[in-house]
């Protein structure tokens, strides 16, 4: 992650702490040497100080330690932590120990008249203050914010959506749902019942959800009625998002009590559009439905982007649009034009892995031509000259990245021919055939006595088969580890025909 607030040195140790907790079995000092190219020297002093930062992070609760055997290092823990806790809370204890992340979070709680009364506050001295707000200029620039001492509200100037924008992803990207220090704040303002209760799956929202609930409501709300820097968006913004607030419902009350009516509606507004495009399943398919109905049936330009596009996606690649599909595609679509138009900023360095596609398919030669034939559809839209050029590489990674899911989720998946033919146990063949579905969707399953029209054959005994065809040996019915090497297999094959 390129803005992650942590130096070098703590991202690398970071990275092998991730390499060792996703291992089964642990991993040599050869097999991280080979994966991170650093020196003996150097691999070996931050292993050592892994080591002892491990047990200083979750106070000797977890232990990174090397196994006297095997030599292999492995992660030893005396509760059952999940790997996203491990690996989040690590996170937060090197960025909290980054000058940069600690300077954002006190000029994002306190104001100071100069960088030298900053430096004494801190006791710190003022080259070093001077040092971590240069690069904390540099991660604000792309979202149209400054560092200002001379402002009477908030060191943060500039672009205000831009600076809220950046304010929540750095949060996020920080503390995710792990612990938040919130004192402060208001308790009132750590509320989310009035919030939340605007979207249709309030009562099932997870810890992730409601944390990133949490940072949208006290990123809006300082900003708005303590340092009183408010969003401007233009009429056309305004009207573009409009479709979104589609409850007559009260939101953030203390906003409305507190600001005045033309403010809050901009606010409102701008909450109802930019949550959905932040937060994860926050409306039901109806309630998309009706959003996506309006806007086909409204006359913004906006919304004849989004339908021209999928439109030409839908040509290009011969989808059969579903109901469900085309409207997850059409409204996901629509929150990140209108972001686009409106916004248009980079913010492809908040993204944990980058957006790289390597984690969701094959870069095959397909994939590629794949992406190359979005790209250009792309270029033809009436909207892609307006992007701007210093956000277009992480922008057009964002768009293509959902015109491609979009794909997906409309595409027509086949199905696979499974030839089962067992020997020493009649009546197996047929456990195994019912296995294989409660497994799998029955729709993408056949099974044929046609060992050479098959895509996999299972057998106890050698088959001649096809070239193409899959030939899984299945010998030892009692044995737990084939039936897992079985589904491997089978997922292996649905893998490829998906991607």
């Amino acid at each position: 992650m390129q803005n992650s607030f942590m130096g070098k040195k703590e991202r690398t140790k970071f990275e092998l702490f991730k390499s060792i907790v996703f291992s089964k079995s642990g991993l040599s000092f050869n097999d991280l040497l080979l994966k991170y190219g650093l020196t003996k020297s150097t691999l070996s002093r931050y292993l050592h100080e892994l080591v002892q930062e491990v047990e200083e992070a979750f106070e000797e609760k977890v232990q990174l330690s090397q196994n006297v055997q095997t030599g292999l290092y492995q992660i030893e823990t005396q509760e059952a932590y999940s790997i996203g806790y491990l690996i989040d809370y690590l996170h937060l204890f090197y960025v909290e120990k980054s000058g940069v992340f600690f300077i954002l979070d006190v000029l994002l709680k306190k104001r100071y008249i100069s960088i030298e009364a900053m430096a004494l506050d801190l006791h710190m001295s003022s080259s070093s203050v001077y040092k971590q707000l240069r690069e904390l200029k540099q991660m604000v620039a792309p979202f149209g914010g400054k560092i200002s001492f001379n402002q009477l509200t908030s060191p943060l100037t500039g672009n205000e959506i831009g600076i809220r924008l950046f304010s929540f992803f750095s949060y996020w990207s920080v503390f995710k749902s792990t612990e938040f220090d919130n004192k402060n704040y208001p308790e009132s303002w750590l509320e989310l019942k009035e919030f939340e209760g605007y979207f249709d799956h309030a009562s099932s929202l997870s810890e992730s959800q409601k944390a990133k609930l949490r940072f949208i409501q006290l990123i809006t709300l300082k900003r708005a009625l303590w340092q009183k820097n408010y969003i401007e968006p233009s009429k056309e913004f305004l009207a573009d998002i409009a479709y979104f607030d589609n409850k007559d419902m009260e939101l953030l009350p203390l906003l409305k009590n507190l600001l005045t009516n033309e403010q809050y509606q901009k606010e409102r507004a701008l909450l109802v559009y930019a949550t959905r495009g932040l937060i994860y399943n926050l409306d039901s398919l109806e309630t998309k439905k009706k959003i996506v109905q309006d806007y086909q049936q409204s006359s913004l330009e906006i919304a004849a982007y989004t339908t021209k596009l999928m439109s030409e996606v839908q040509k290009e690649f011969k989808l059969d649009y579903t109901e469900e599909g085309f409207t997850n595609f059409y409204f996901y679509l629509l929150i990140l034009l209108i972001y686009i138009k409106h916004i248009n900023m980079d913010i492809s360095g908040y993204y944990k892995n980058g957006l790289s596609f390597l984690p969701m398919i094959d870069y095959n030669e397909v994939n590629e031509n794949i992406l190359q034939r979005i790209a250009e559809i792309v270029g033809r839209q009436d909207f892609y000259p307006k992007i701007n050029k210093q956000s277009l590489p992480g922008v057009m990674a964002i768009l293509s990245l959902t015109i491609y899911s979009g794909i997906y989720l409309n595409k027509k998946l086949g199905y696979i021919q499974i030839c089962v033919i067992f020997n020493n146990s009649l009546i197996l063949a047929d456990n195994i055939k019912k296995a294989i579905l409660d497994v799998y969707n029955q729709e993408r399953i056949i099974f044929t006595n046609d060992v050479m029209a098959a895509d996999l054959v299972i057998s106890d005994s050698y088959e001649a088969v096809a070239p193409q065809t899959e030939h899984f040996y299945f010998d030892e019915q009692l044995n737990p580890e084939q039936w897992k090497q079985m589904l491997d297999v089978i997922n292996q094959i649905f893998y490829r025909t998906i991607f």
